[in-house]
């Protein structure tokens, strides 16, 4: 009976563990703790992703059938606002007269020159600056004309144009006839460019042009900007907002073809959407649970890793020292009278 007792004692219905986790060692302890604050900012980090969502960049092709839009501009020409000319032609050959549209002011001198760039840095802009900046505007005079005859003319307001491929010129009066030829040295585009956008006017959104200047000394030079123009759609928290971006590249040269400042445009047949989103919550939870559990397995293997590393370099016996092993099975615990009565 006894004997049979000591085989049942010594059974353990339960496979062993390593003998790595039936020992207690200061090192394990220490990276135990490292592993648990490690878990812990990872899920703090990832409930509030989760909480604040992300932002989604999508391309699509543009299905909303836009046959205009509004180009919006503000621009402080060198020369005096007799002798400019503003035109908007098209692939349509459509010709606008922007003088019926533009307002021409006439100004002493250009606005502070500290306040514009030459060359402006492209940054893309946050969703929530988009958002706080949405405040929209409009110019409430059209067609004004003001002292023509002072050195600097500050040309604003806004066109409606055809939303195909087209080229606005700002060119002395007479463009390609003799009165340009003959008197070059009248006119001068150096030029300050407050605003210029398509779409919706927005006065504080950041476009390419936006606050750039350019700067000759020649007075028969040309300015030619083109403009790829991508439709835009930022979406948050079922706020949508309707705009454009473009990207701009510019080109001069002087004494080679007519002198102005030339921007060609065209508009992209795709649109970029700019959205929040934010994962179901049984997708967070899923991904969650694989994070944590990828984490532990690896912390657990780089922690052998590390045991075997220490034993090979240091000897076993210098790792052992402070070690608590726990002793005997399962049923270890279990006096003989209480396993008598089992």
């Amino acid at each position: 009976m006894d004997s049979k007792h000591h085989i049942l004692r010594s059974f353990d219905a339960f496979p062993k563990v390593p003998p790595s986790n039936q020992v207690r060692t200061t090192r394990g302890s220490i990276s135990s703790i490292f592993t648990y604050v490690f878990l812990f900012f990872l899920i703090w980090v990832e409930i509030g992703g989760y909480i604040d969502g992300f932002i989604d960049y999508q391309f699509s092709v543009d299905d909303v059938i836009r046959t205009s839009l509004f180009l919006n501009m503000d621009i402080t020409v060198a020369s005096p606002c007799k002798s400019l000319q503003v035109d908007v032609r098209d692939s349509t050959a459509d010709r606008m007269l922007a003088e019926e549209k533009l307002n021409f002011q006439g100004l002493p001198n250009a606005m502070p020159w500290e306040m514009y760039q030459k060359t402006k840095e492209v940054v893309s802009p946050k969703l929530e600056d988009i958002l706080a900046n949405s405040l929209g505007a409009k110019f409430v005079i059209e067609g004004q004309r003001q002292n023509d005859d002072l050195p600097y003319c500050r040309i604003f307001g806004t066109l409606p144009v055809n939303r195909v491929r087209g080229s606005l010129y700002i060119t002395g009066k007479g463009f390609g006839s003799t009165f340009l030829r003959s008197q070059p040295q009248t006119l001068n585009f150096t030029h300050q460019i407050t605003e210029f956008s398509f779409g919706d006017f927005y006065p504080f959104f950041d476009n390419p042009l936006d606050m750039t200047y350019q700067v000759t000394e020649e007075n028969a030079h040309t300015f030619q900007y083109k403009l790829s123009v991508i439709p835009t759609q930022y979406e948050k928290l079922g706020v949508d907002i309707d705009t454009t971006q473009y990207a701009m590249s510019l080109y001069e040269s002087s004494r080679k073809y007519v002198s102005g400042i030339f921007v060609q445009y065209d508009f992209e047949p795709i649109k970029m959407i700019v959205a929040e989103r934010r994962l179901s919550f049984w997708h967070f939870l899923i991904k969650l649970v694989t994070i944590i559990g990828g984490i532990w397995i690896v912390c657990k293997w780089c922690y052998r890793v590390l045991e075997k590393l220490l034993s090979i370099a240091l000897g076993k016996d210098v790792l052992r020292r402070g070690e608590e092993k726990k002793e005997g099975g399962l049923l270890d615990s279990l006096d003989e009278e209480t396993f008598e009565k089992i």
